[in-house]
């Protein structure tokens, strides 16, 4: 795994468990289908209050627990960029998604579940951080 990948996701406190080589939804997939121009968010996190990395954290990790995108032991798959397959991390008690914001202030993370039938996202919008998540099809 590149470096940069692992230090990237380690630096939002995430544990890196490497590649994913099952199957389900790509990378590709999910991101066109969760980030979208009509996406609709499940929570939108004003981007100029002062607590926002604290909120962004919570509401991220509540919707991915309430959602079943993460795995009993807090595993799931995070994206690192559409020309890469899924790398299969862990919540730590030191996760921070926030701390995965760009340096000029956008934010996106998308992560999917194991199984492959659920998404959550968090991306920058219109001045706000928005919380979205997709529920893919069993079959």
């Amino acid at each position: 795994m590149d470096p940069h990948i692992s230090i990237r996701l380690r630096s939002a406190g995430l544990d890196v468990l490497g590649w994913f080589t099952g199957s389900g939804p790509s990378v590709r997939e999910v991101f066109q289908r969760v980030v979208h121009v009509e996406a609709t968010p499940v929570q939108r996190i004003p981007s100029n209050v002062a607590d926002a990395a604290r909120r962004i954290n919570d509401a991220w990790i509540s919707h991915a627990c309430d959602s079943a995108v993460l795995a009993e032991d807090g595993s799931f798959l995070a994206a690192v960029g559409l020309k890469y397959d899924w790398v299969k991390v862990r919540l730590t008690d030191a996760t921070d998604i926030s701390a995965l914001e760009e340096p000029q202030g956008e934010l996106l993370f998308v992560a999917r579940s194991l199984s492959g039938h659920r998404a959550c996202a968090v991306s920058t919008e219109e001045g706000e951080y928005w919380i979205l998540g997709l529920e893919f099809p069993q079959g």
